[in-house]
């Protein structure tokens, strides 16, 4: 197929997504702008620096040229927020921006004040999640923040090129993804810090480009706006299967699958010759110690958790030490209550030390990284009654229980994990001769030969993990 009549084909389309960023001084400025460059872009944005200087005559003049989209980003308290989605909906503004650290209740309110208005004066609501001028360590905390803006009835979200890709796997092929930090190759990055080209922002799927500086201060402007129109058209031909007119159709991913890839990604999927707590042996174990080594990770699971526990109404949270440490003390975190931890003494036991103690009749959340049997869950329960407190459910990042817990509180885990396990008799591993080592704070036998390595199962969750 001939190159060149495929990008002619896709221009039309490439011209469509790209939306440059108007962010000059005042409408004399934004209208050169706009006459110079306008047939080569798909539309505008007016941001809060022009808005402040013209008001909304500026979109109200420039939106009969083209699109428009108001990045204003709202964030108040949810009437505020409605009233102004339909203020802006009826300067006929194509998107609007808001901010997505408002809230469910927010977003909601913004969404149905949008259902409220006339197909024509409807604008479509994309939902700011983490500023690109913002360093983030944390990709999942923009993908949360692009799952609520789906939940609460949002048409997409904006986001950095650089999480674009995950965010296009995580909500699914119909939720538009908005990237503005994209800077051509050679382009000063200004003051953002999570940029790419346009050509791979739009391979990882974005639906429009919002480009400001890289036009707007270039020499030739019109010329510097038609480079990035070929390189979004080449990108659009490369990229399948959208460049062949079909539609992209990956359903929006679970939290579950966000889970086991975090675990793959940080290695604690360990593959080896294992002897569990409950005595049985298994080829392979989830070692989610190899999770919470990330801070982002570990923060990520804990406000997973909380939200699984919240119900419950716990007043504070004990955790299992050491497995359970880090996981109790960020789901005590994200559930804004305190986190203190029991721990053996002397004599295996478990006990509260160092000075913690636990009110009579607080309600209590018990939390473990992994729930095999539930045997230090169980007696963590003890202990906490016995302190005069009230266990009111246990948690745990991974039950691999199957249903059978040494316990009767209510039991909330992020990931179920399939136990494969074997009795010493029947292992090949010994059979064989191989040492087993026993994983998690009690170990109990001396380790093999050669560290466990970690494993890339197929599927997680299935027949590989133990």
């Amino acid at each position: 197929m001939d190159t060149h009549r495929l990008t002619e084909a896709h221009a039309d389309t490439a011209r469509a997504r790209v939306l440059l960023a108007l962010d000059v001084p005042d409408a004399d400025a934004a209208q050169e702008l706009v006459a110079r460059v306008g047939d080569c872009i798909g539309g505008i944005k007016i941001g809060k620096e022009l808005f402040t200087a013209c008001g909304p005559d500026i979109v109200r003049t420039l939106g009969t040229r083209m699109p428009v989209f108001l990045d204003l980003k709202f964030h108040d308290i949810p009437n505020t927020v409605a009233s102004a989605v339909r203020a802006a909906g009826r300067l006929g503004v194509r998107w609007l921006t808001l901010h997505v650290a408002g809230g469910a209740a927010m977003l909601e309110a913004a969404a149905q004040s949008r259902d409220s208005l006339s197909a024509e004066q409807r604008p479509l609501l994309l939902g700011v999640t983490v500023l690109t001028s913002t360093a983030t360590n944390d990709p999942e905390e923009v993908v949360d923040r692009a799952l609520l803006a789906r939940t609460c009835g949002l048409d997409g979200a904006i986001t950095s090129p650089l999480e674009v890709a995950r965010l296009r796997q995580a909500c699914g092929s119909d939720f538009l993804l908005v990237t503005p930090g994209v800077r051509p190759a050679g382009a000063s990055r200004d003051d953002q810090r999570r940029v790419a080209s346009p050509a791979d922002a739009i391979r990882n799927g974005a639906d429009y480009l919002v480009i400001g500086r890289p036009i707007r201060c270039a020499p030739d402007p019109r010329a510097a706006a038609a480079s990035v129109v070929a390189e979004v058209a080449s990108a659009l031909r490369d990229r399948a299967p959208e460049a062949s007119g079909k539609t992209r159709s990956a359903p929006p991913q679970t939290r579950r699958s966000r889970l086991e890839n975090m675990l793959r990604d940080s290695g604690a999927f360990l593959e080896g010759h294992f002897v569990l707590t409950s005595g049985l042996h298994s080829k392979r174990y989830v070692q989610c110690a190899k999770l919470l080594q990330y801070p982002q990770y570990a923060r990520r699971a804990g406000m997973w958790l909380a939200e699984r526990l919240r119900t419950y109404e716990p007043h504070a949270v004990v955790s299992v030490a050491l497995g359970g440490l880090v996981i109790g003390q960020e789901t005590a975190a994200a559930l804004g209550v305190r986190a203190v931890f029991a721990e053996r003494n002397a004599d295996g036991d478990l006990s509260l030390r160092r000075g913690f103690e636990l009110e009579p009749g607080e309600r209590v959340a018990i939390v473990d990284d992994v729930c095999t049997r539930g045997t230090s869950v169980a007696e963590c329960e003890k202990l906490v009654r016995a302190a005069g407190a009230l266990p009111v459910v246990a948690g745990a990042i991974i039950d691999r229980s199957a249903g059978q817990r040494d316990f009767a509180l209510p039991f909330e885990s992020l990931i179920p994990v399939e136990a494969i396990a074997v009795a010493p008799e029947n292992c090949d591993a010994c059979a064989s001769g191989q040492q087993a080592v026993k994983p998690g704070s009690r170990r109990t036998t001396a380790p093999a030969s050669g560290a466990p390595r970690a494993a890339q199962p197929d599927a997680p969750g299935s027949a590989h993990h133990h």
